[in-house]
């Protein structure tokens, strides 16, 4: 009963001649599981397919994107088909100038073994021949050209990202210089209130057993009112200071609210009005401790206060 056909091989000239396309995983599945077999048991093919993948493998890492640098699946696949093809051609070209036919010879062995003959000197394996490594080369040279191109819009996306961080850093820091002017300005405004040569000084001493003090800045030409006082206890929980000016109306006093406050820990404190005024009606300033929220005439004690005639 017969045993079915004998398994396919490959001689070794076959076998070393498609090393290289075994190397690049360029041969069709059949030939690459036949010259993988033959390199597996003979010393010269295993070496030599070991050295090649090492080399194809080494091209593959040396052309790796970077990240974020990492080609679609499309163009992935676009290249390897044109490298394929590349390949394909090298062979052709190579079998072309040794006269011999592009691809492998399958052969079966025969039933009766072949009558005895004189063995030829073995022949050198084919190396990678020059179509080969010119269409290795071109491959090399556009993997290369596309890594830089990739690189290219990397680089481009990276400063585009700088000139949109250096954009937000110097609107943040047109946000800050307006800031600081706008400080700057406050605290020209308060200085001017405080020296200017329209501005009045009311002394305020206290009118307890403590020594808390404070004077109204009381600049006219620009009805503002800027009150500093210094070592003002804290007030009881639930409730406030609030700020008067007293002024003379016919033959009575008005108390005008200029604000309440909490002094800060240390006990200083400034409150800001404006309030238009004539010079002559100004009687007196004075702070009380009132309900928190304020109230609209005093009702509290009198804390600190000064005379405006002193």
């Amino acid at each position: 009963m017969s045993a079915g056909p004998p398994p396919e091989t490959m001689t070794h000239e076959q076998a070393s001649a498609e090393l290289a396309g075994a190397a690049l995983d360029a041969l069709p599945e059949r030939e690459r599981a036949l010259v993988l077999a033959h390199a597996a048991t003979c010393s010269e093919c295993g070496p030599e397919l070991r050295a090649l993948a090492s080399v194809a493998s080494a091209l593959a890492e040396a052309f790796e994107p970077a990240p974020g640098e990492r080609l679609d699946a499309p163009h992935r696949d676009a290249l390897r088909a044109r490298i394929l093809a590349r390949v394909a051609d090298s062979r052709r070209g190579d079998a072309d100038s040794a006269g011999t036919p592009a691809g492998p010879r399958l052969v079966r062995d025969a039933s009766s073994p072949p009558p005895r003959q004189a063995v030829p000197a073995r022949r050198e394996p084919r190396r990678f021949g020059p179509a080969s490594w010119m269409a290795l080369a071109a491959s090399v040279a556009f993997l290369a050209a596309a890594a830089g191109l990739a690189r290219i819009a990397s680089d481009r996306d990276a400063l585009r990202r700088k000139v949109s961080a250096l954009s937000a850093q110097r609107a943040s820091a047109d946000t800050d210089r307006q800031r600081l002017r706008a400080e700057l300005e406050e605290r020209d405004r308060l200085l001017a209130q405080l020296t200017g040569p329209s501005v009045r000084v009311v002394e305020m001493v206290s009118a307890g057993p403590r020594a808390p003090s404070g004077r109204m800045f009381w600049d006219q030409a620009a009805n503002a009112w800027t009150f500093v006082a210094h070592d003002l206890p804290a007030p009881s929980p639930g409730r406030t200071y609030q700020l008067w000016v007293i002024a003379r109306r016919g033959g009575s006093l008005a108390y005008v609210s200029a604000g309440t406050f909490t002094p800060r820990p240390d006990g200083s404190a400034i409150v800001r009005a404006t309030y238009p005024l004539p010079p002559n009606e100004l009687a007196a300033i004075g702070v009380t401790d009132e309900p928190a929220g304020g109230v609209p005439q005093p009702t509290g004690r009198l804390v600190i206060s000064g005379n405006a005639s002193d």
